[in-house]
């Protein structure tokens, strides 16, 4: 909107009429309001003349709002006229040498000229200081004052409330960003700002895509981080009344203190969070190191109001977000004789923020601004003394004292992880560790949408399934939609070990029988049951072997496997598979993978799931497919490992990525099963689908479909297998490279004759890795597999530095 067509002498003349003020006025700066010094022999104030557009509804709002603040420091007073009016409408002022816009008037649809517009005004009391915008570089003091100073405001506002008011101006609703900067991307499709004076409209708007400028590459990798990153966590972020323009022409400095704040005009209600990022946009702004004035700015405000790990997690994206909308703004406006030069000021310096900015890592820039917002303590008494950091010395000591030795810990040296987002892992020193192994984060460590989901639900009630709640049923709905029929009913438990232990008890309880058919080399859990039909357990140390009443097949491994030599090697473990069908005492079910995670990432030959199903199915057990590790798109090309084999299962395990890191799990199955199991006995489960775990299951789903994470694990999967495979051809250390989507294994052996395991060679790898800051970690039963899971985040360049990385150390090594 233009700004108000007010000059000095208008301002002169309003001063005189309605506050009886002879006054000297001077023009200040203005994005849609015209503002003036006045200054008389007894003081000085500031005039503020509003646009058009603006409502009243608006100015009662904010007059509200300094009210409640009256007794705060440093924020200006409403000063009324002569009649006692805090605001009143004006139109144009005749001046003394009748200078009279003609924009004053409107014409009726006759010719004839009607009413002139009416603008409304306010007048305020004048705060001493100076403009922070004209101290650079700020010191560290000073941005951690100016942080803890808007954290001061925000607490004096935290209990205002006033009825919700509709912003006439958006263009700085930062909650409405990626519709602000969308719009204005034709703007920034040419030439940089140095030849942009003679690019006319029209040739901004019909530029071409191949014309694209730098900026327009920044603005729109902003906009779809915004969109990806940032709305879909906007609802469950805390809110409350906000400043939400603390830039550094509206902060006053005396004494190197911040001693005032001006202009309410963008009161808002909106997220906390959105008031420390828009300061830190304008605070940064020609500064050398941004990214260390905004972690200052931040950690002053954390210090007063601490932030959560998700706000923390969106600092960057909507720092980038700010600038971009004040850049792409300025764009649109620039050379539009109806706008101010008040936001070209700050153009440049914007988009040069901005480029800075974007050069770093978002996780990197997260970690900096996190390392200086440590977890606030409740208390700063003696007592607070037990939740200080150990080091890894004192924390191995107490876990020798206080935890059971069988609790194994990762590396030589073990890590000292503190925090993690997306694909990386970060320790007490802020080091990041490319994490390859850990499954369980599926749509990556800490994610925001996650989080906030947990946080949301978790504040408003979390109770059992005895009370009706829409959590459960929509998140039942949900993973049964990603099955296919007849699977339909869903039972919610706490962890993949609850899951599989429940599915034993349908299908004891569905086909009366006890027997279970298991594959060499597999786990399912570590409950007393599963242990029973785990061989990787109790074929292992401390193992006693395998209970009468299960039968173990032979792993069947397209690489190791005792059939890999034949020529039908289906045919053979089918064959062998029916004699311990035969020999058992009926068959309950039998319980697989897609692809044998501890077994060492072991491929099935193909159609070899389908037979065993099969003759499982004739012997009148059930088929149970545990997907803890494979589920949820990891595989790529199927959302379920199962379906990679062109099989249904009767019954379906969950685990591990359905709560990304919550104690999350299921079963579902077929409603025959189901009914089976309703046997008058109730199946009760305190925890099982609570409406906490409900709503991150479906914030999970949510992140998978939304993000495309599926296709990913696709694409980064497919480029990280081409990769090792190039690897495999240079070195013979590298037996094979198997699995699916971001499920792989790397087999290492001495003579790929002999297949001799390289188990000392795959932990001096796994070790060399870690001195990369990659994590990887080794598994099978020879423990000469690197086995590679990552969140499936995990990008086409992550593949690419693994490769890069491995390589190196490989040809380091061997």
């Amino acid at each position: 909107m233009p700004l108000p067509p007010f000059n000095e002498k208008h301002a002169i003349e309003i001063a005189s009429q309605y506050y009886g003020l002879t006054v000297k006025a001077e023009k200040l700066g203005g994005d849609i309001d015209c503002n003036f010094l006045l200054t008389t022999p007894k003081g000085k104030f500031t005039l503020k003349i509003h646009a058009l557009e603006t409502q009243r509804e608006e100015i009662e709002f904010q007059h509200a709002a300094l009210q409640h603040l009256s007794g705060f420091d440093g924020v200006p007073r409403v000063i009324p006229s002569k009649d006692g009016e805090e605001f009143f409408e004006t139109a144009l002022p005749a001046v003394p040498d009748g200078e009279i816009p003609a924009t004053t008037a409107a014409e009726d649809g006759d010719g004839s000229t009607g009413k002139k517009d009416e603008y409304l005004v306010r007048m305020f009391s004048y705060i001493e200081g100076n403009l922070l915008e004209n101290i650079v570089p700020k010191s560290q003091n000073l941005l951690r004052g100016l942080g803890a100073y808007i954290a001061e405001l925000d607490i004096a506002l935290e209990n205002f409330s006033y009825p919700a008011v509709q912003r006439s101006d958006t263009l700085w609703d930062l909650s409405l960003a990626h519709l602000v900067i969308e719009p204005r991307l034709k703007f920034l499709s040419l030439r940089d700002s140095s030849t942009v004076e003679a690019i006319s409209t029209a040739e901004r708007e019909t530029a071409t895509s191949q014309e694209r400028a730098p900026r327009r590459d920044m603005a729109e990798k902003v906009l779809a981080r915004f969109k990806r990153r940032v709305l879909p966590i906007l609802p469950d972020l805390r809110k409350q009344v906000i400043h939400s323009d603390a830039n550094m022409q509206n902060l006053l400095v005396q004494d190197g203190v911040i001693s005032g704040i001006l202009d309410f005009g963008d009161l808002c209600y909106a997220p906390l969070i959105f008031e420390v990022a828009i300061c830190a946009a304008y605070a940064l702004l020609s500064e050398n190191d941004p990214l260390e004035t905004t972690a200052h700015l931040v950690a002053g405000y954390h210090s007063l109001i601490p932030l959560t790990a998700t706000e923390i997690s969106l600092i960057y994206d909507l720092i980038c977000a700010r600038l971009a909308v004040s850049a792409s703004v300025s764009s649109a406006r620039e050379g539009d004789e109806r706008y101010g030069a008040y936001h070209q000021a700050s153009a440049n310096a914007a988009w040069e923020a901005l480029e800075k900015l974007l050069a770093v890592d978002a996780e990197d820039a997260t970690l900096i601004i996190g390392a200086m917002c440590p977890p606030r303590r409740s208390s700063q008494t003696e007592a607070s003394r037990k939740q200080e950091r150990l080091t890894p010395q004192a924390i191995l000591q107490k876990r020798k004292e206080y935890l059971n030795p069988a609790l194994s810990i990762s590396y030589e040296n073990p890590l000292h992880i503190v925090r993690g987002q997306g694909q990386f892992l970060y320790d007490t020193e802020g080091k990041s560790y490319l994490d390859c192994v850990n499954n369980v984060c599926h749509v990556g460590h800490s994610h925001p949408r996650v989080v906030a989901a947990l946080a949301g639900q978790a504040a408003a009630l979390n109770t059992n399934t005895r009370y009706l709640h829409e959590n459960i049923v929509r998140l039942a709905e949900r993973l049964t939609a990603t099955m296919p029929k007849p699977l339909s009913v869903c039972f919610f438990t706490n962890s993949g070990s609850e899951a599989n232990d429940l599915a034993l008890r349908l299908a004891r309880v569905y086909t009366g029988e006890r027997d279970m058919l298991v594959l060499e080399g597999a786990y399912h859990g570590n409950l007393s049951s599963l242990v029973e039909i785990s061989p990787y357990k109790f074929d292992g140390k401390g193992g006693t072997g395998a209970p009468s009443w299960v039968h173990k097949l032979a792993m069947p491994c397209s690489y190791r496997g005792i059939f890999r030599g034949s020529k039908n090697p289906v045919e053979q473990y089918a064959l062998q598979a029916q004699e311990k069908i035969d020999a058992a005492d009926g068959i309950a079910a039998f319980i697989s993978e897609a692809m044998i995670g501890t077994g060492g990432q072991v491929v099935f030959p193909e159609g070899y799931l389908a037979e065993i199903y099969a003759r499982t199915r004739a012997a009148g057990g059930v088929c149970i497919a545990d997907e803890v590790q494979h589920g949820f798109g990891r595989f790529g090309a199927h959302f379920w490992g199962f379906q990679s084999h062109g099989v249904t299962p009767d019954i379906v395990t969950l685990g591990k990525p359905m709560g990304n890191g919550h104690p999350l799990a299921a079963v579902v199955t077929r409603p025959e099963i189901a009914a089976a199991f309703n046997n008058g006995m109730e199946y009760f489960n305190t925890f099982g689908g609570n409406p906490v775990s409900c709503a991150v299951g479906l914030a999970v789903l949510d992140v998978i479909e939304e993000e495309g994470l599926q296709e990913n694990a696709l694409r980064a999967g497919a480029k990280l297998k081409a990769g090792l495979l190039e690897l495999m051809d240079s070195y013979p250390l590298i037996g094979d490279v198997r699995g699916e989507g971001l499920f792989l294994g790397i087999e290492l052996v001495r003579d790929r004759s002999t297949l001799e395991p390289a188990t000392v060679e795959a932990y001096r790898l796994e070790e060399g890795m870690l001195a990369r800051q990659i994590l990887l970690s080794v598994d099978g039963p020879l423990h000469n597999v690197i086995k590679i899971k990552p969140p499936i985040v995990f990008s086409e360049a992550d593949a690419a530095r693994l490769v890069r990385e491995l390589d190196d150390v490989m040809g380091n090594l061997f």
